[in-house]
This record gives structure tokens, C-alpha cells and sequence, in this order.
């Protein structure tokens, strides 16, 4: 028997889910209709909670069938969960903008599951936006699939620039090491086998099979489909709010943070965990500096 209830975010993508008790195992049924939910929304959002690292670890390895020891059990290893925040020490993407993307698209096995959970959150602080790439390719205009059909992009590390921008700081990743990988359009998700109108803002670089200019003026008609305003949704944080997504469906964005700005300190884990040191740590940048 099932505890909780699930609602639809938009009628693109997302679904809040209310009843959950992060001190206990979840029964299967609830297992059950996580997992589902998460394959065909792309995006959950709980309020109110009270999370620990190891309970929001293993709702982020569940809904990949990959939760191994349940909470009450043998604790996680949450040595690899860190914060993005302004505030704390050495917290990952202190400030600045980000355009949308998936978190190491450029890798040739990014993670599935990406999970945020609002610790200390002071108002107004800046929301993340989000995006469902799997709805966008469902949506496209037929004209505009069909050229895309049979192209391959190329996505880097770093953070693009591209015309058009709005005003802001640009956060830049800064990496020793440049990784890029080129997948095709439309990419079929590796679990779900749904395909994904997969380019980014910030990753995408060109389209192989395109010169430049024309590869660009390609990508700006997809990213006018993709980011439409009325297919995105925001999440305005406050404390003890948990979103977890799918990281190769579901693309997510920021406005600018300010070192100065109100408190915004977000714990993230992921799923399947990354094997210490395969993953160079970013550092991070202005633009331009």
C-alpha cells in the first residue's frame, strides 16, 4: 500500500510528491511508483523535509533501482556529497550564472540521478530553472526534427558563450584537463531508451556535420524550442525543499549568485556515485578574469 501522492509540476515534466518519512525505508509499492514517476516526469520535488546525506543518497541511488543498503541498515559512504553555495567554504559554484545543461554532458559516462537539497536558504534567493529535453524532442516541429535527424554535436567542458546572452556574470568552470564527447541528435536515454533533444547552452559546442556559422544558427533555432519560457519551471528554494532529477532527460539553469547575496547553500548528491579521483573538481572563475 502506497504512502504517497504524487502531483504533476507542469504538463510537460515534474511531479511534487508528498507523504514521504525520510527516517524509514520506503515499502516497494512506494519504491515502485518513485521509480516510475522519475522515468516518466523526469523531475520530483518534496517540501518540508527533514533530509540526512545517507536518506537523500538513497533516494537518489532508488530511483535507479541501484539503492543497495536501505538507511536503517549499513550507513551510505557520503564522502563524495558537497554543497553549491555561496557561503560555505569551498562550496562548488559559488557565484555567477549558469546556462542551462546537464551535469557532465561532456563526459563520456556522466551520472544518472542529480539531487539538491536546500540546507540554508534565505529569500529572495536565486532558483534553478528547469527544462525536459525528452518533452522538447516529442514537441519539435516536424520540419526541425527532420534536419536534425542523423547530426552529431559536441559537447566540452567550460561554460559557451553565445550571442544573444543575458547580462550577468558568467560562471566558468576552470578544469586542467579539457573532455568532450560527441553524441548524436537525438540521443536515446541509456535506461529509459526515450530519445533526448541532447545540446545545451552551455556545453554544446558546434554541430559536427555544419560549419560554423551554420551550425550555430541551427542550434539557436533548437535553444528558442528547448528554453521557451512556457516549457520551463522554476524552483524558488527555501529550506527544506529536495529536487531530484533525471541528468540526461532534464536540463536545469541559474541567474546569477552573488558571493554578498543572501545565504543559498544547496547539499547535492548523485547517483551512481562517481569513483574518487575519475572526476577532476572544478575551480571556479569569473568571466574574462
Amino acid at each position: 500500500m502506497t504512502r504517497l501522492t504524487v502531483h504533476e509540476l507542469t504538463p510537460a515534466f515534474g511531479a511534487d510528491v508528498e507523504g514521504l518519512d525520510p527516517s524509514t525505508k520506503l515499502s516497494e509499492d512506494d519504491a515502485a511508483l518513485l521509480r516510475r514517476t522519475f522515468d516518466e516526469r523526469g523531475l520530483l520535488r518534496f517540501r518540508d523535509l527533514d533530509l540526512s546525506p545517507e536518506y537523500q543518497q538513497y533516494l537518489a541511488s532508488l530511483v535507479i533501482g541501484r539503492e543497495g543498503s536501505a538507511p536503517d541498515g549499513a550507513p551510505y559512504d557520503t564522502s563524495d556529497v558537497f554543497f553549491v553555495s555561496n557561503k560555505e567554504d569551498d562550496g562548488g559554484a559559488p557565484f555567477g550564472r549558469l546556462l542551462y545543461h546537464c551535469d557532465m554532458m561532456w563526459s563520456d559516462n556522466p551520472f544518472q540521478v542529480l539531487t539538491l537539497y536546500g540546507l540554508e536558504v534565505t529569500p529572495p534567493a536565486v532558483p534553478t530553472v528547469f527544462t525536459s529535453a525528452t518533452h522538447a524532442w516529442k514537441a519539435l516541429p516536424v520540419g526541425l526534427k527532420a534536419r536534425l535527424e542523423g547530426l552529431h554535436a559536441l559537447h566540452m567542458t567550460g561554460q559557451a558563450r553565445r550571442a544573444g546572452d543575458e547580462e550577468g556574470e558568467l560562471l566558468q568552470p576552470q578544469r586542467e584537463n579539457v573532455r568532450s564527447v560527441t553524441r548524436p541528435i537525438p540521443f536515446a536515454h541509456p535506461r529509459t531508451g526515450e530519445p533526448i533533444l541532447y545540446v545545451s547552452q552551455m556545453m554544446t559546442r558546434k554541430i559536427v556535420e555544419l560549419p560554423g556559422q551554420d551550425s550555430e544558427d541551427l542550434l539557436g533555432e533548437v535553444f528558442a524550442h528547448l528554453y521557451d519560457p512556457a516549457v520551463t519551471w522554476q524552483q524558488n528554494w527555501r529550506e527544506g525543499d529536495f529536487v531530484m532529477w533525471d541528468n540526461f532527460a532534464v536540463q536545469h539553469a541559474r541567474g546569477e549568485v552573488k558571493f554578498d547575496g543572501p545565504p543559498r547553500t544547496l547539499r547535492k548528491v548523485i547517483a551512481p556515485r562517481v569513483i574518487a579521483g575519475s572526476v577532476e573538481k572544478p575551480s571556479f572563475s569569473k568571466a574574462g578574469s
